[in-house]
Protein backbone atom coordinates (compact mmCIF):
# COMPACT_ATOMS: atom_id res chain seq x y z
CA UNK A 1 0.00 0.00 0.00
CA UNK A 2 1.32 3.58 -0.85
CA UNK A 3 1.72 6.15 1.24
CA UNK A 4 -1.39 8.12 -0.89
CA UNK A 5 -3.58 5.49 -0.30
CA UNK A 6 -2.40 5.04 3.57
CA UNK A 7 -3.29 8.65 3.64
CA UNK A 8 -7.17 8.73 2.08
CA UNK A 9 -7.66 5.56 4.04
CA UNK A 10 -7.08 7.33 7.16
CA UNK A 11 -8.65 10.68 6.61
CA UNK A 12 -12.12 9.07 5.54
CA UNK A 13 -11.49 6.57 8.65
CA UNK A 14 -11.45 9.98 10.83
CA UNK A 15 -14.00 11.40 8.64
CA UNK A 16 -16.18 8.31 9.50
CA UNK A 17 -15.23 8.62 13.25
CA UNK A 18 -15.64 12.06 13.75
CA UNK A 19 -19.07 11.98 11.99
CA UNK A 20 -20.52 9.74 14.08
CA UNK A 21 -19.73 11.88 16.76
CA UNK A 22 -21.20 14.54 15.58
CA UNK A 23 -24.14 12.75 14.64
CA UNK A 24 -25.28 12.03 18.23
CA UNK A 25 -24.92 15.62 18.75
CA UNK A 26 -26.75 16.79 16.20
CA UNK A 27 -28.94 15.55 13.48
CA UNK A 28 -28.58 13.82 10.35
CA UNK A 29 -28.89 16.89 8.31
CA UNK A 30 -26.50 18.73 10.41
CA UNK A 31 -23.77 16.47 9.75
CA UNK A 32 -24.79 14.80 6.00
CA UNK A 33 -21.60 16.61 5.14
CA UNK A 34 -19.34 14.90 6.86
CA UNK A 35 -20.66 11.63 5.32
CA UNK A 36 -20.38 12.90 1.91
CA UNK A 37 -16.87 13.58 2.93
CA UNK A 38 -16.43 10.07 4.37
CA UNK A 39 -17.66 8.94 1.15
CA UNK A 40 -15.40 10.95 -1.13
CA UNK A 41 -12.18 9.86 0.14
CA UNK A 42 -13.27 6.24 0.39
CA UNK A 43 -13.61 6.58 -3.33
CA UNK A 44 -10.84 8.33 -4.16
CA UNK A 45 -8.85 5.57 -1.71
CA UNK A 46 -10.89 3.28 -4.75
CA UNK A 47 -9.63 4.48 -7.51
CA UNK A 48 -6.46 5.15 -6.65
CA UNK A 49 -5.80 1.74 -5.11
CA UNK A 50 -7.22 0.57 -8.94
CA UNK A 51 -4.78 2.46 -10.44
CA UNK A 52 -1.71 1.16 -9.12
CA UNK A 53 -3.28 -2.47 -9.48
CA UNK A 54 -3.91 -1.80 -13.13
CA UNK A 55 -0.20 -0.44 -13.86
CA UNK A 56 0.80 -3.48 -11.95
CA UNK A 57 -0.62 -5.59 -14.42
CA UNK A 58 0.69 -3.51 -17.21
CA UNK A 59 4.39 -4.07 -16.63
CA UNK A 60 3.58 -7.65 -15.56
CA UNK A 61 3.17 -9.26 -18.61
CA UNK A 62 6.24 -7.99 -19.42
CA UNK A 63 8.54 -9.45 -17.19
CA UNK A 64 6.98 -12.75 -17.25
CA UNK A 65 8.16 -12.31 -21.21
CA UNK A 66 11.39 -11.39 -20.78
CA UNK A 67 11.34 -14.92 -17.89
CA UNK A 68 9.94 -16.66 -20.79
CA UNK A 69 12.91 -15.59 -23.20
CA UNK A 70 15.50 -16.23 -20.83
CA UNK A 71 14.43 -19.80 -20.45
CA UNK A 72 14.34 -20.32 -23.65
CA UNK A 73 17.96 -19.09 -24.42
CA UNK A 74 19.30 -21.75 -21.74
CA UNK A 75 17.31 -24.68 -23.51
Amino acid sequence: MKLSEMLLLAVSIGFLVIWIAEYQRTTFGDSYWLLMLFLGFILAFQYVRNKRIEREKAVSPTIKQMIEDRKKKKK
